[in-house]
């Protein structure tokens, strides 16, 4: 299977970023964040682009690391090796990367882990591409809100420290942040806290302006097993999602969660305008990621796994499209997918 992309066209100015062509076609709002893809019609979705739209970029790893989240898939934690991409890395790797893309996640400890990490935000920004990142809340300062409100489409805070993450999230939203969400592991283990949560964000002035919870799906990695060890079925995670509902509080999911948010809301009257904010697993397909020694994965969550345990040099690449998007590797992984219903073929993600 192979697609082809001809005539594309890059639109851009400060506010807008367009691509056009006969198959493949998209629009992103680097304000409001609003995205939309489309293929040969408004109602066609292409299978996979002609490079990537968003870069997840792990920047750090740490030993040092002071959220020591059980639920860290990243194993950030005493053992763990300190390595930090620097700044003249990242303008590398920036630089191979077709002009397609709109956003990137970077991947960091503590929000000083790595030194270079705001110059890294400010280049990005100004050569047109939005960064974003996710924090444990800890050693988040007033001066550090205002600076990514400055810099960043969004900002996720995963809940490891309440009072801290707390905190930080009304720094963040006083500082001028719109799109400050909280990122929360959602598994068995975890369940009955969301609940809670639920209830906090509706009543803890910290959270007042806070613009959703995103539940992230449990997957068996890093320093989470043993403290989470299996998905919530469909019944408990629409009970979850209701209960969202019922108190006016937003809430979003990751791709890995769209299969079971696609299932409980199967015979809503609101499913089909539902079903258009899912977007199922897109890593290799609309996605990329690259860890700090500039090796590249289809996600954060493959590196190390099956076919994945090595990962494709950018740094010594000649050209990304031919010698990563193109690549065998990716390729084999990509028909997979596709032929997986986009469902990951790594991970069981549903109970």
């Amino acid at each position: 299977m192979e697609m082809q992309f001809k005539n594309l066209t890059l639109i851009e100015n400060d506010k807008i970023k367009m691509c056009k062509s006969s198959d493949y076609n998209y629009i992103f709002n680097k304000e409001t964040g609003f995205f939309a893809r489309w293929g040969k019609t408004k109602e066609d979705d292409p299978e996979y682009g002609p490079s990537p739209e968003i870069l997840d970029l792990e920047i750090s790893t740490s030993p040092r690391c002071s959220g020591r989240c059980k639920f860290c898939y990243k194993k950030n934690a005493p053992g763990q090796e300190e390595h930090n991409m620097t700044f003249e890395e990242f303008v590398n790797i920036f630089h191979k990367m077709p002009k397609l893309l709109g956003q990137i996640a970077f991947g960091i400890c503590d929000v000083d882990t790595n030194p270079d990490f705001f110059n890294m935000m400010e280049y990005a920004k100004e050569h047109g591409v939005i960064p974003n990142y996710t924090c444990n809340g800890h050693r988040v300062t007033p001066e550090i809100a205002k600076r990514t409100a400055e810099l960043c489409g969004a900002v996720a805070v995963s809940l490891v420290t309440k009072q801290k993450s707390y905190d930080a999230i009304k720094m963040f939203t006083d500082a001028g942040m719109t799109q400050c969400n909280i990122h929360y592991v959602l598994s068995n283990e975890s369940y009955d806290e969301a609940f809670k949560i639920v209830d906090e964000i509706a009543s803890d002035y910290r959270l007042a302006k806070l613009n959703a919870i995103v539940f992230l799906q449990y997957k068996p990695k890093g320093n989470n097993i043993g403290d989470f060890n299996s998905c919530v079925n469909i019944d408990k995670y629409k009970k979850l999602m209701d209960y969202c509902e019922v108190n006016d509080v937003n809430y979003g999911f990751d791709s890995c969660s769209a299969p079971v948010f696609m299932d409980s809301i199967k015979g809503r009257k609101d499913e089909k305008r539902m079903a258009m904010v899912a977007e199922p697993c897109e890593s290799g397909l609309f996605s990329s990621y690259i860890n700090c020694r500039g090796e590249f994965f289809v996600c954060s969550f493959a590196e190390g796994e099956d076919s994945w345990v090595k990962g494709i040099n950018v740094l010594e690449c000649n050209d990304f499209i031919e010698d990563v998007w193109r690549n065998s590797k990716l390729v084999k992984w990509r028909n997979l997918l596709i032929k997986n219903n986009r469902e990951c073929p790594i991970y069981n993600l549903k109970s």
